[in-house]
């Protein structure tokens, strides 16, 4: 007796050794590195699917990938009428990114986007949300000029890789989202995506834009690359990047410095709830570029140097701040934030009209460059 329930246990114990119960194989799964999301001519959703194609060899070539398209009166309606086309169903595991065109942002905002990926169990709250600046969103998708062989994992890549060396675009990871569109005091922003056109062709490729802000739910606007870099600056998100300016009284030509470090802080003061905010940037950096005639070492030329480029940040920087507050009227930068998290009682009084106070909340901007080297590997 006891040697047959030992065996009956051993079988038992042996069936979880099996293998996966619900295995399926590359072949019988339809992968979605990306998908776009415009508004069709009728009011539905008409959404772009893009699918690795996995059915050619890709030792050579690597792997190429193929649009989808389908509608729906709603996202996941119009995600389910796409299998009407296809042998399997989407697969979102691996997915990277989800593109929404400027127009859905604007009218309809971001709840349902934001809604339906984070109740699919398939779909990775670190993908990225992102807005196209052309016509449409599938346009993104559409570009025939791919690096890896699928847009979506291009932009992915670029977006990851941005802020350690230009400073031009956003990351924006649907937790993210979703954890600044449900705190007070701070408005969502997203990545910016278009096509570029190439000199001297007819070609074009997808590039980072800059950033789109939002109030509430909806777009209030776009920032440009450029500018997104001092939005960087100030959230502390900026890790690289270069400020190029021009000093006639020193040389000819720009002076290019390279960013190593960025320390930003922001503070408020309240006077009988006259609130005044308080911006510090510190930021390393060393020469990229700096062609002309007098003696590096010289400190009365490196002074000059730093005030320049702190004139630079500064007046880009209250230049930003402006733009939102008076343009845009997005807290995109977290003041409000700032005074919930760190004085509940006095949000309480000023939260219902936090709006108004913002437009004319008066910002110091306190800008401090370090040259930590001259980046001069020899003598001339």
């Amino acid at each position: 007796m006891k040697r047959c329930l030992c065996a009956l246990l051993a079988a038992c114990l042996m069936l979880p050794l099996a293998g996966c119960w619900n295995y399926r194989g590359l072949n019988e799964m339809t992968i979605v590195a990306g998908m776009a999301i415009d508004e069709a001519d009728d009011g539905q959703y008409l959404m772009t699917f893009e699918v690795m194609d996995l059915s050619q060899p890709t030792k050579t070539e690597g792997p190429n990938s193929n649009l989808v398209f389908a509608k729906g009166g709603s996202i996941l309606e119009a995600i389910r009428n796409a299998k009407r086309q296809l042998a399997s169903k989407l697969n979102f595991g691996n997915m990277q990114i989800m593109v929404i065109s400027h127009q859905v942002a604007e009218r309809e905002g971001l709840d349902a986007v934001l809604d339906f990926a984070l109740r699919d169990s398939e779909m990775r709250e670190t993908m990225e949300l992102v807005v196209s600046r052309e016509e449409t969103a599938r346009a993104i998708l559409s570009n025939d000029e791919k690096i890896s062989g699928a847009v979506s994992y291009d932009i992915s890549r670029i977006i990851r890789e941005d802020a350690k060396v230009t400073g031009s675009v956003f990351s924006a990871q649907f937790y993210r989202i979703y954890d600044d569109s449900r705190t007070p005091g701070i408005n969502v922003v997203l990545p910016v995506f278009y096509l570029a056109p190439e000199p001297d062709s007819d070609k074009k490729h997808v590039e980072a834009y800059g950033c789109a802000v939002f109030k509430g739910s909806l777009l209030a606007g776009f920032f440009s690359a450029e500018e997104t870099k001092y939005l960087l600056m100030v959230n502390g998100l900026l890790t690289g990047g270069v400020l190029t300016f021009y000093v006639p009284e020193i040389t000819k030509n720009n002076i290019t410095l390279e960013i190593k470090k960025v320390d930003s802080s922001m503070s408020y003061e309240n006077n009988d709830g006259k609130i005044a905010m308080k911006l510090s940037v510190k930021i390393n950096a060393y020469f990229a570029e700096f062609p002309h005639n007098k003696n590096e070492g010289n400190h009365p030329v490196l002074d000059q140097v730093e005030r320049s480029a702190e004139n630079l940040v500064r007046e880009e920087l209250q230049s930003v701040i402006k733009k939102l507050q008076t343009q845009y009227q997005s807290d995109a930068l977290g003041m409000g934030r700032l005074i919930y998290r760190t004085n509940l009682p006095l949000w309480r009084q000023i939260s219902g009209r936090w709006n108004e106070m913002y437009q004319t909340l008066p910002v110091d901007v306190t800008v401090k460059i370090h040259l930590a080297n001259t980046a001069m590997v020899r003598e001339s």
